[in-house]
This record gives C-alpha cells, structure tokens and sequence, in this order.
C-alpha cells in the first residue's frame, strides 16, 4: 500500500538530491495544501490528489539544479520526477506529479505539450486544477522569503479568494502576487489580507 508519509520521504528524498533551497518548497508546499483544502467544495478531488499535490510542491523546483539560470526549470523539473524510479508512486501518478511541477509556471497546456495530453482525461482535469493551485502558492512566495505566514481559500463561480496573513505590509507582497494566474477557467483570483 502507497502512504501519504512514505510518498513524503521518498518525495524528500528526491529533492534532497537537486534543491539548494529547501526552505522555499516547505513553504509552497504548506501554502498549496491550504489553498487545496479551502477550495475542497470547488474542486471535488480526494485525499490521494492531496497527496500528490505536495509531492509536486516538494519537487517543483529541482530542476534549477539543471539549468542555474533558471530558463526552463520547470520543465527540467517535470523530466526529473518522471526519471526517478518511484516505489510510491504508481506510473500514471508518476505523470500526474510531473506535469502538476512543469506547470507551476509559464504557459498552461498547450496542443503541442505531447505529455500533457497522453494523460487520461480525468488527470488532465488534476493537473489543470493542482497546478493552478501550485502556481498560486509559488507566486505567494515569488521572493523566497516566507512573507505568507497563513491563508484561507475559497471560491464561487468566478472568483478564488485567497486571504493571506503576510509578515509585513500588503505592499511588499504585490511583487508576489503579480504571478498568480488561476486555474482552469477561472476568471480572478482575489488577494486580501486576513484580519
């Protein structure tokens, strides 16, 4: 049986190999499971896409050990989750993880992103919606530096509402936020500061 705490340490495991900055993709993990959780209702997906989530939080930024100058980590990130020879992944969630990494930033999916659109339809579906919600978390911590101390989530037909807690001003956050683009087809996603 696949555990959520062995998927963890193996995930761990692997970015312990490639990340210098383990400190960035602990907090985008803990952002992305918050985001995941308050959008439960909206989204409808169940605990092992929880868990898949932040096996792709963990990894989404090992591919800078690729490329230094960052140019195209995301996909570098992608190629090295699908290399390693996961023990707790099956191989269609090997896929799942490793386009919900290479979507934390740039371009959605495309016709011509081969890999993208090999995966069943459902987990075309998980991607678009995790990594949405990836991209979210990772522009809340664009500058690296923890500034989102918590949030909450929540969502209505056209908007995601994230309301942060952030360790200073709302002006030192706007930097961050300006790479925050919603998943699927959501129109907005809204910022606020929690009182």
């Amino acid at each position: 049986m696949k555990t959520a705490n062995a998927l963890v340490q193996e995930s761990l495991a692997l970015r312990a190999r490639y990340d210098e900055e383990p400190s960035h993709s602990n907090h985008v993990s803990e952002l992305a499971l918050q985001i995941y959780d308050g959008l439960g209702a909206w989204h409808k997906l169940d605990g092992r896409a929880r868990e898949l989530l932040q096996s792709a939080a963990l990894l989404h930024d090992i591919g800078w050990s690729q490329t230094p100058d960052g140019k195209s980590h995301h996909k570098w990130s992608a190629r090295l989750i699908q290399e390693h020879a996961w023990e707790n992944l099956t191989p269609d969630e090997v896929a799942l993880v490793a386009q919900v990494a290479r979507y934390h930033r740039k371009a959605p999916p495309h016709p011509d992103h081969a890999e993208f659109h090999a995966l069943k339809s459902n987990a075309q579906k998980s991607v678009m919606v995790l990594g949405g919600i990836l991209r979210i978390a990772d522009a809340l911590d664009r500058t690296h530096s923890g500034k989102i101390t918590r949030l909450e989530a929540s969502s209505t037909k056209e908007v995601i509402l994230v309301r942060v807690q952030p360790a200073g001003t709302w002006n030192a956050l706007e930097p961050m936020l300006s790479g925050a683009s919603p998943p699927l087809s959501l129109s907005r996603v809204a910022f606020s500061i929690l009182a």
